[in-house]
């Protein structure tokens, strides 16, 4: 598989998974690009500079799903359930409606 060593710590189906992954978020994320490049608005979107963002610290080592959960999270604010929690769509008798 492309003339590199093997180690016996990554296993070939980890590697073809994770590389598998990595090829379907580089696809989206190109797709993306050319679909709004008629338009040119892609930078001033705020979900886009977090997908960077996310891409970026995809890169960092260490604990990278909390980095990135906490990145696409919300603030906690303590009374959040005062008001019966979010609406949600499609979810009746959901976060205490």
């Amino acid at each position: 598989m492309l003339g590199l060593p093997m180690h016996p710590s990554l296993s070939d189906q980890r590697f073809l998974a994770i590389r598998s992954l990595i090829v379907e978020l580089a696809a989206g994320l190109d797709r993306t690009e050319r679909h709004a490049a008629a338009g040119g608005v892609l930078e001033a979107d705020p979900r886009w500079r977090l997908l960077a963002e996310a891409v970026e610290r995809l890169t960092r080592p260490g604990h990278r799903v909390d980095d990135i959960q906490q990145l696409f999270s919300d603030a906690y604010e303590p009374g959040w359930r005062k008001d019966g929690g979010p609406r949600l769509a499609g979810s009746p008798n959901c976060c205490g409606q």
